[in-house]
C-alpha cells in the first residue's frame, strides 16, 4: 500500500514535469505539493518499517514474558489467605511458610501485616499447586 502511494506521487511528479508547469505560480504551488508528497510517502515507509521492527521486538518480549511466567508459576506451590483486614485474598510461595527467617507477609491493597511466619498467627491456609493463572484471582 505505501509502495502504492509512493509510486503514485512519483507518477504525478513525472506528470508535472512533461507538462512543465513549474514556470507559473500555480505550478510552483504544485511542484512544492508534490515534494512534500514525496517526502510523506517515504517517512511512511520508513516508519513502517520501523513498526515492523517494534512489533517483532515486543512479541520477542512476550515471548520471553510467557516463558519466565510460565517457569516462575509451574515451579512453587502457592498459599491463599484472605486479609483480616480488607478482606482481599493474598497469594504468597508456601516456602515462605517454613523459612527460618522471620518473614512478614503484608497485604498489598491496605498494607496491613497479614502473617508472621514466627507462629503468632493461626490461619487455615489453601494450598494452590504451581499454577496460579489457573486460579481465579
Amino acid at each position: 500500500m505505501l509502495a502504492d502511494i509512493s509510486e503514485k506521487v512519483s507518477y504525478l511528479q513525472g506528470l508535472s514535469e512533461g507538462l512543465n508547469i513549474e514556470g507559473n505560480p500555480q505550478g510552483k504551488i504544485l511542484t512544492g505539493i508534490l515534494g512534500v508528497l514525496d517526502e510523506i510517502a517515504d517517512d511512511m515507509i520508513n516508519l513502517q518499517c520501523e513498526f515492523e521492527d517494534f512489533k517483532e521486538y515486543v512479541e520477542s518480549i512476550d515471548d520471553d514474558l510467557f516463558d519466565l511466567e510460565e517457569n516462575f508459576m509451574n515451579d512453587e506451590d502457592f498459599v491463599e489467605m484472605e486479609c483480616q483486614s480488607c478482606g482481599e485474598e493474598i497469594y504468597f510461595e508456601s516456602d515462605l511458610l517454613d523459612d527460618e527467617d522471620t518473614i512478614e507477609i503484608i497485604c498489598p491493597h491496605c498494607n496491613e501485616v497479614v502473617f508472621v511466619n514466627d507462629g503468632s498467627f493461626d490461619h487455615d491456609f489453601e494450598y494452590i499447586p504451581g499454577d496460579l493463572e489457573n486460579h481465579h484471582m
